[in-house]
C-alpha cells in the first residue's frame, strides 16, 4: 500500500520539552483512529493492541497475539498502516509458537525496542469447572530485542539484536538469582508470577515494568544496564513502586521522568490508573503521582505513549478488548489525554 507522507495531516511531535500536565490538567480529550486495512489477521490486530509508541511521524503497535507488529503514518484524524511486519524476519531464532505475546514497544536512538512477556501459563483443563495442575513454558515469549531504523522509519533487516531466549543470558536467567523474583519466575502469569507488560529507554538502561509478582503490594520495574543495542549481562537493578498494590501494564518515557500506566495483576476490570514517576537509585519504596484514574473498565487499557498534537502534550492510550464503538471495519480507536 502506499504510505501517507508522516505528519501529512496531524501535526504531531512525539518529544516534547513540556512537563506532563498534572492530575487536575490531565483529561480524556479526544479519539484518533488507526486504520490496518491491509493487515493480516486484522481482527487479532486491532483486538489485542499491547503496546504503542510514536516517533518520527510513524506509530508503532504491537499485539499480545501473533508474531507481527507494525508501522502506521498520520493521517487526517489518526494513523493508517505502512507496513506490517513478522518478527522472524528480523529475530530468525525465536523459538516456535503461535504468538511471542508482544507486550511492549519503545523507539530510541535509531533503534525499535520490542519485548514479549517472558511468562508462564496454567493449562487449559480437560473438563470445564475444573484447574489443571501444569505450567505451560512458551520460550515464543521470551524475546527481549530490538531492531535498526533506516533512514525512511524501515526497520532493516539483518540488524535484529536480542537477549538468549533460553538459558545462560536469557532474561529469565538473569532474575532467576535475584532474591525477590526468584519464588515467582515458575507461577503462572495470572497468578502472580512474572509477567512483563511494559519497556521503555533511557540514556544508559532499559526499564520492564512487571504487571507481576507484585510483592506486598508493591509493583516492580525491573532495570538493565544499556549499551546502545546491548544488554550487559549485570546484575538488574529493582525498583518498588507503590501503586496502591496494581502492577505495571505499560511503561513510557517522558522528560526526566516516567509514565507508568498501572492496572491489576489479573484479568479483572479495574482499576486503571496514569502515574508519573521519577526513578529513585536510593533502593527505598518509590512513589508515583496519579495523573488520571478509571475505577472500572471492561476495556483494558494496555498501551501508553506520549503524544503532543497540534504543539499540545498529550499521551495515546490504546486497549486490548476494546469496546464494539471504537471498532469499524479495519478502524480502531484510541483514547488522547492531555
Amino acid at each position: 500500500m502506499t504510505a501517507p507522507e508522516p505528519g501529512a495531516s496531524l501535526r504531531i511531535h512525539s518529544e516534547t520539552t513540556d512537563v506532563t500536565p498534572s492530575i487536575t490538567q490531565l483529561q480524556l480529550t479526544r479519539e484518533l483512529t488507526f486504520d490496518y486495512a491491509g493487515a493480516r489477521d486484522i481482527d487479532t490486530v486491532i483486538g489485542n493492541i499491547s503496546g504503542i509508541a510514536v516517533e518520527g511521524g510513524f506509530a508503532w503497535t504491537v499485539s499480545d497475539e501473533g508474531r507481527t507488529f507494525e508501522r502506521l503514518a498520520a493521517t487526517d484524524g489518526g494513523f493508517a498502516l505502512v507496513e506490517q511486519y513478522d518478527l522472524d524476519d528480523f529475530f530468525p531464532g525465536l523459538p516456535e509458537g503461535h504468538e511471542a505475546d508482544l507486550e511492549s514497544v519503545d523507539v530510541l536512538d535509531g533503534r525499535l525496542w520490542l519485548c514479549g512477556s517472558h511468562c508462564r501459563v496454567r493449562q487449559e483443563p480437560e473438563e470445564p469447572g475444573t484447574l489443571d495442575p501444569n505450567f505451560k513454558r512458551r520460550p515464543s515469549r521470551h524475546l527481549l530485542g530490538s531492531i535498526e531504523l533506516g533512514g525512511s522509519g524501515k526497520p532493516k533487516k539483518g540488524t535484529g539484536r536480542a537477549l538468549p531466549y533460553t538459558g545462560d543470558g536469557s532474561l529469565r536467567r538473569r532474575l532467576r538469582d535475584d532474591t525477590f523474583l526468584s519464588s515467582f519466575l515458575n507461577l503462572p502469569s495470572k497468578e502472580n508470577g512474572l509477567d512483563i507488560e511494559g519497556v521503555t529507554l533511557l540514556p544508559k538502561r532499559l526499564l520492564l515494568g512487571l504487571r507481576g509478582p507484585v510483592i506486598d503490594s508493591h509493583a516492580i520495574v525491573v532495570s538493565l544496564p544499556r549499551k546502545a543495542a546491548l544488554l550487559p549481562d549485570d546484575k538488574p537493578h529493582l525498583h518498588m513502586l507503590d501503586l496502591g498494590g496494581l502492577g505495571v501494564r505499560d511503561l513510557a518515557r517522558r522528560d526526566d521522568h516516567v509514565l507508568v500506566l498501572a492496572g491489576p495483576v489479573t484479568a479483572a476490570d479495574g482499576p486503571f490508573r496514569i502515574h508519573r514517576w521519577q526513578p529513585s537509585g536510593a533502593g527505598r519504596i518509590e512513589t508515583a503521582d496519579v495523573l488520571y484514574e478509571w475505577t472500572s473498565s471492561h476495556e483494558h487499557p494496555e498501551g501508553l505513549c506520549p503524544f503532543a498534537l497540534d504543539g499540545r502534550p498529550g499521551m495515546l492510550v490504546a486497549y486490548d478488548t476494546p469496546d464494539g464503538r471504537r471498532r469499524s471495519g479495519t478502524k480502531v480507536t484510541v483514547d488522547w489525554f492531555a
